[in-house]
Order: structure tokens, then C-alpha cells, then sequence
């Protein structure tokens, strides 16, 4: 377990660090209270990326597929 910091976090993960405080009190990422200071164990954040994953739904792909008129 690697527990990290609402500014370290903010920097691996290029957000704000209001928004990580947003997202943890509305439940949105996993976190933890250690005495009064918000925390995050990086384990559990890299799963949570990994949840949050789009799949690919097209296979469109702009170097292969001509645009050409027919």
C-alpha cells in the first residue's frame, strides 16, 4: 500500500486539488480520512482509473479509411 497526498495525487493525475477534494466528499474516488487529512492509497486509485476506461466503440481510423467522395 502507498498512501498519498491531495498534492501528490493532484500531480499523478493532473487534476485539481479541489476537485480530488470534491470527488472524495461526494464518494466519486476512493480515499481516506487520517485525522482530518484526506489521503489516497495508489493501489486503489490505479484500479479506479482502470474502471473508469472507455472502450473503444469505433473503428474508424483516419490514416487508414479514406475520406474521399464516392
Amino acid at each position: 500500500m502507498k498512501i498519498v497526498t491531495t498534492k501528490e495525487l493532484s500531480d499523478i493525475i493532473k487534476v485539481k486539488e479541489k476537485t480530488l477534494y470534491q470527488w472524495a466528499e461526494l464518494g466519486q474516488i476512493p480515499s481516506i480520512k487520517l485525522n482530518k487529512c484526506l489521503r489516497f492509497d495508489l493501489d486503489e486509485i490505479m484500479d479506479w482509473i482502470e474502471k473508469c476506461k472507455k472502450p473503444v466503440t469505433s473503428c474508424y481510423n483516419p490514416f487508414t479509411q479514406s475520406s474521399s467522395p464516392k
